[in-house]
């Protein structure tokens, strides 16, 4: 299908697709959504008991204002910079899922308190790449006498597993607008002021005695410039054949590299369709 490119950033892309369908467009967002793949803390292993602090000898609660279960979870939510390419899932590496260089990676944890554990306290064991993308998300705040160590362990996983998961956020499909506008009898200029004044998105202007679309493309198909015209001058009508598609991403894959993959898994998907069905008898 051709591609268009509207806007491309590196967290976030907005593309127009032609010579399509509906459903072809909505198989791109599910995969988007639930299947490309990406790094997130997975385990998480607290120290139990007293911690000294050895620089001053002073010793500290194992504990925080949350429970265990919801410091590891706000860990899991924290992004971790991902290469689909270096890392594979443990079920498919070589080591047989016990772990290793190829499958996940170690973050450790050391604070005392007073103070607020912030993910740049989330400290990669190895390649400093590998360091989360947002420093200032704070976790979990420490009292004078709480202290949090902690060694964490991130692995592959898509979204279809746990929405920690999940690369794309926001992915919206839409039509591709269509504005045609004639004025009818009996339609005043009036009429018509008041129906540019309707858009939401203001996107039709009022001049010279003549109504005209500024950005077609920016149309919500809304409907209320038809409501408010009475005399049908205007009609908003969907392309069944071109759509908007836009999506960001939390920043562990560019949006570039999210879309290649998505589109690199869902062909993989069809073939293997397409050879179970002809393998049937």
């Amino acid at each position: 299908m051709p591609v268009a490119i509207s806007e491309l950033k590196p967290r976030s892309v907005r593309l127009e697709l032609s010579g399509t369908t509906t459903s072809q467009v909505n198989a791109v967002r599910r995969a988007l959504l639930a299947d490309v793949p990406k790094l997130a803390i997975e385990d998480v292993e607290f120290h139990l008991g007293p911690i000294r602090d050895e620089a001053t000898g002073k010793d500290y609660d194992s504990s925080t204002s949350m429970f265990d279960e919801g410091v590891a979870l706000r860990l899991g939510l924290l992004p971790i910079p991902s290469d689909p390419g270096q890392f594979r899932r443990r079920s498919e590496c070589t080591c047989g899922g016990a772990g290793c260089p190829h499958c996940q990676v170690m973050f450790s944890i050391d604070k005392k308190g007073p103070c607020t554990v912030y993910a740049r306290n989330v400290t990669p064991l190895g390649d400093a790449a590998l360091a989360i993308l947002e420093p200032d998300i704070p976790i979990v705040r420490l009292g004078a006498r709480q202290a949090l160590l902690a060694y964490a362990t991130a692995v592959v996983g898509s979204a279809r597993d746990h929405a920690k998961w999940q690369v794309a956020q926001g992915v919206g499909i839409s039509p591709r607008p269509h504005v045609k506008i004639a004025k009818k009898e009996g339609c005043s200029d009036a009429c018509l002021k008041r129906t540019a004044a309707s858009c939401p998105v203001d996107i039709l202007a009022f001049e010279g005695g003549k109504l005209t679309v500024t950005e077609e493309e920016k149309c919500i198909l809304c409907g209320a410039c038809e409501e408010t015209c009475e005399h049908g001058s205007i009609r908003v009508t969907p392309d069944t054949e071109k759509f908007f598609l836009k999506f960001e991403t939390d920043g562990s894959l560019s949006a570039r590299e999210a879309l290649r993959y998505a589109l690199k898994d869902l062909k993989r998907r069809f073939e293997e369709l397409r050879e179970a069905l002809q393998a049937i008898p």
